[in-house]
């Protein structure tokens, strides 16, 4: 028979080990969920060295837009658009959703726009190797409506851009990057907004003035205009809307590619894209030309100059004529100079970005 001495001490005994086995589990419980010994997760969902199986990279592929012409005065953008052409190229900088470093990109790949298979002759979908897991991404798409060069990202995250390239840009933010079909690894892309062009395309033509010229003129051809008061280049930031800001408007840019139809017609230069002006200075120009007069006997080549205050604006189009009124001497007051402006752009035809 036990005595009441002993069962006291075999119930304290009990007591104290379920104390224990509890104080166990508790420890075992904070282990588990705080990490034990080496400091790393237990978790059978969080075992070191492994990683989630993301399967195969997936293949990008775009129906594309072209540019849009963005006004930077407020007055908004235009709702026409036109098609790049067959054989322009982009750049594609992707990134994680919602980084905030655009100097280290995930990956990045140029692009080429391929003709329709539908419609021979015109554009279709653009084509790279872009290969992403399945995940949500941010793309950056950037172009200088050329087939031969695509803009290079600064490792700060920039582009210096100079005159005489077409720079555009759109973006795609939160994409989920996954197969279109299941046991496939491509993905077509719709844009969800067109291309924003960056600069002011500029065209230039030039003609005697109609009617009777005090030294008749024979015959004129342009050899070259040159435009003074450019910014020398501008910088673009990835995400950004608009160039940032520059003091400095000292460079030029000169026309040399002119054509025309008839002798009866203007001298048109080829379209060019130039870097806008904020119109706080003036455009001066010095339009060089040969003139053939007294029936063709004689001859003069000189610039003649010009000037005026104007701003141009990214995405805009503006078309200077030049007339001249030819006394037999350079004179300032010779060349007459007037400015159209223009919201509509036809990239496909017009070698606007050409090589």
């Amino acid at each position: 028979m036990i005595s009441v001495g002993e069962k006291g001490k075999i119930m304290e005994y009990g007591l104290l080990t379920l104390r224990l086995r509890f104080r166990l589990i508790v420890a075992l419980l904070v282990c588990s969920l705080a990490g034990c010994g080496s400091g790393e997760s237990v978790l059978p969902d969080a075992v070191p060295g492994t990683e989630p199986d993301l399967g195969e990279p997936v293949t990008l592929a775009f129906n594309l837009y072209s540019a849009a012409l963005t006004r930077a005065d407020g007055a908004g953008t235009t709702s026409t658009t036109e098609d790049m052409a067959v054989g322009k190229t982009f750049r594609i900088y992707a990134f994680t959703a919602g980084a905030v470093n655009f100097g280290a990109p995930l990956d990045s790949r140029v692009y080429t726009v391929q003709e329709s298979e539908t419609t021979p002759g015109s554009p279709g979908k653009a084509t790279g190797n872009l290969t992403l897991y399945r995940g949500t991404y941010d793309l950056y798409l950037v172009s200088y409506n050329s087939s031969t060069e695509v803009p290079e990202l600064s490792t700060d995250g920039s582009f210096t851009v100079g005159n005489g390239r077409d720079f555009m840009y759109t973006k795609m933010e939160g994409i989920v990057v996954q197969p279109d079909k299941t046991g496939e690894n491509t993905m077509l892309v719709s844009l969800p907004r067109p291309f924003t062009r960056m600069g002011a395309r500029v065209v230039t033509t030039v003609q005697t003035k109609n009617g009777t010229q005090p030294v008749p003129v024979t015959s004129l051809k342009a050899n070259w205009i040159r435009i003074k008061g450019l910014a020398e280049t501008l910088t673009y930031k990835l995400g950004n809307t608009a160039w940032e800001p520059d003091s400095g408007y000292n460079s030029s840019f000169t026309f040399d590619k002119f054509t025309r139809e008839t002798v009866s017609k203007p001298w048109i230069s080829e379209a060019q894209v130039v870097l806008p002006v904020d119109g706080s200075q003036m455009l001066d120009f010095e339009v060089n030309l040969t003139v053939r007069y007294n029936e063709g006997a004689d001859s003069y080549t000189g610039s003649f100059p010009a000037s005026i205050q104007k701003v141009l604006l990214p995405g805009m189009t503006y078309q200077f004529d030049f007339s001249l009124t030819f006394y037999g001497v350079l004179k300032p007051s010779d060349l007459t100079l007037a400015v159209k402006e223009y919201d509509t752009v036809d990239l496909s035809s017009d070698g606007l970005g050409g090589d």
